[in-house]
């Protein structure tokens, strides 16, 4: 029993890290939102704040006091900024070019600049379009180099947190609730892209955590401070976290000596939001000016023909919309579509409102439900052509931390749901994440003919993508053999309920779509997202089934397994 132990906490570990080199193996296309990171790290580095030089790279930008500025918050690019200076010193720009052209033979070249661009985009001259293409394509391995730094690190630091705290509330389920976020949600793609999502979801995170601890023994003011300070480093890498500063202001002085924890929560705030500030009077002439208020809407031929792309309500947002409410659960992208998994983390929350951690499941139910009421009302509440929507991968890690009691106390309908969730992650993370409104056939058509996303080994001169992406599916498979490692052996139980719930997700899968009124859907696009859909459901079934039959057979020897059924 003593080795049993031990082998827990370093299978745990090998699993995050195992899931870190996966992501860190994926090197995906560039888009809008990447290259305007991109852009804002190169003006920092040639020190100021205009992207005039590449502003034809990205639409995410905005046009003011006759400069182009990015629309993103600085964090993301201050961050990555060293690693930018130091790799740009070591001459990296030439052997990225080298990686770009091995990664443009390969059996699908993914970087390639299009035959036909789109020369609204770039205010039409094909000379230009064709120029910029190029040297976006020749930029892709570089900016991979910054995600390591801003996305890769970040989201490995997320999930060692969220099984730490998941840990402290049902003790080794931990890992088993940071695998499934990293591998189930949204966070697997995110984790590999250049977005500053998932720093500042960890950063965020973070200061939960520093809460979370500190509640548990005696009040020390220091923490609570510096949970601010965590919580003000996430607003300056993404504006809308200061919902989840305020939701942890109360959580912060729900306990005694409420003045003094509120001034040292605030001023650690203050702090940490005051480069973002800084940064807004630097370059825009005023603290409280931010570029999405001067957000390009067409470029046209001057690169700001129209702008106020996000001039509606407040930068944006209007009164949440039922539509979009319907759209963000039963969409080809939806939360229930795709990652139903998440269900089960709402169901471990409530449940650990009722074992006493009522303070801790008051925190994930309203940041769950601030983030999903403001995708809800954001005009593009997928935030563009993301697998499900991004701006609510704030709330994800705190979902996970339900995740621990789901499994340890209804594990068949936790991995009933976790299966098909992985599934659809995987394939969308392997061949084209930022899907849009393709449908998910895409990704199973894309899947069979090997048209996969390119890795470092595409970048090393490996033509076949499903060679090329072998190194990031042996890491998978590792991360998932950690982290079963990692988790006591539970016995499933009644597997009729899961089975009932895994039919009801593949029902809600194939017409949903239909329901929410996407262009295209699994019963309008013919049998490749209908044969993902089976896939992922027939996954869930067979793993289901192998257990039982497993447990079954421990049955007969008594002893052989660790952990009895839980009572809910």
């Amino acid at each position: 029993m003593p080795k049993r132990v031990s082998v827990r906490p370093r299978a745990g570990l090998l699993a995050i890290v195992s899931l870190g080199i996966a992501w860190a193996f994926v090197m995906h296309s560039m888009g809008w939102a990447q290259l305007s990171n991109y852009a804002q790290v190169r003006a920092l580095a040639a020190g100021h704040a205009e992207i005039d030089p590449w502003h034809w790279e990205t639409r995410d930008k905005a046009w003011f006091a006759g400069h182009f500025y990015s629309v993103k918050a600085p964090g993301l690019a201050a961050l990555t900024l060293p690693a930018y200076l130091t790799l740009d010193a070591a001459g990296a720009k030439s052997v990225a070019r080298d990686a770009a052209a091995n990664a443009s033979r390969a059996d699908y070249p993914r970087w390639t600049p299009p035959d036909h661009p789109d020369l609204s985009q770039y205010g039409y001259s094909a000379r230009r379009a064709h120029h910029v293409e190029v040297r976006v394509e020749n930029e892709a391995p570089l900016i991979w180099a910054l995600t390591l730094v801003g996305a890769v690190i970040p989201a490995v630091a997320l999930l060692l947190l969220v099984r730490w705290v998941a840990e402290r509330i049902e003790p080794g389920y931990g890992t088993a609730a940071a695998i499934t976020l990293g591998l189930g949600t949204i966070v697997v793609t995110f984790a590999a892209e250049y977005f500053s999502h998932v720093v500042a979801a960890t950063l965020g995170f973070a200061a939960f955590v520093l809460l979370f601890r500190e509640r548990e023994g005696p009040a020390r003011i220091g923490l609570v401070g510096a949970a601010g300070l965590l919580a003000g480093l996430a607003v300056s890498c993404e504006y809308p976290l200061g919902l989840l500063g305020a939701i942890l202001f109360v959580y912060a002085v729900a306990r005694g000596g409420r003045l003094r924890r509120a001034a040292a929560y605030a001023a650690g705030a203050a702090i940490g939001a005051a480069p973002a500030l800084a940064f807004n009077l630097w370059a825009l002439g005023s603290p409280f000016r931010f570029a999405y208020s001067n957000a390009v809407a067409v470029p046209g031929r001057t690169g700001h023909a129209v702008l106020g792309l996000n001039s509606s309500g407040f930068f944006g947002i209007d009164l949440p919309r039922p539509g979009a409410a319907v759209d963000l659960l039963l969409a080809s992208r939806g939360l229930l579509t795709l990652t139903p998994v998440l269900v089960m983390a709402a169901v471990g929350a409530v449940m650990m409102r009722k074992r006493g951690r009522a303070a801790e499941a008051a925190v994930i139910g309203a940041v769950a439900i601030t983030y999903f009421l403001y995708n809800a009302g954001y005009w593009l509440p997928f935030g563009g052509g993301s697998p499900g929507p991004r701006f609510f991968i704030p709330a994800l890690p705190f979902l996970a931390i339900g995740l621990a009691s789901a499994y340890r106390r209804l594990p068949a309908l936790t991995l009933a749901l976790a299966i098909p969730s992985v599934t659809f992650m995987l394939a969308g993370m392997l061949t084209f994440p930022l899907i849009g409104d393709n449908g998910t056939g895409t990704w199973a058509n894309q899947l069979s003919s090997g048209a996969l996303e390119q890795t470092v080994l595409t970048a090393l001169g490996v033509h076949n993508g499903r060679l090329a992406v072998a190194p990031v599916l042996a890491a998978v498979a590792a991360a998932i053999v950690f982290a079963a490692l990692a988790t006591p052996r539970t016995r499933l139980g009644d597997v009729r309920p899961a089975l009932a719930a895994l039919l009801g997700w593949a029902v809600v899968s194939i017409v949903g779509p239909t329901v929410a009124g996407d262009p295209v859907t699994p019963l309008a696009d013919g049998p490749a997202a209908l044969s993902l859909i089976a896939v992922a459901a027939v996954a869930s079934l067979a793993a289901l089934l192998g257990l039982r039959y497993r447990e079954r057979r421990a049955e007969r020897a008594p002893g052989r397994l660790a952990v009895q059924t839980p009572t809910p």
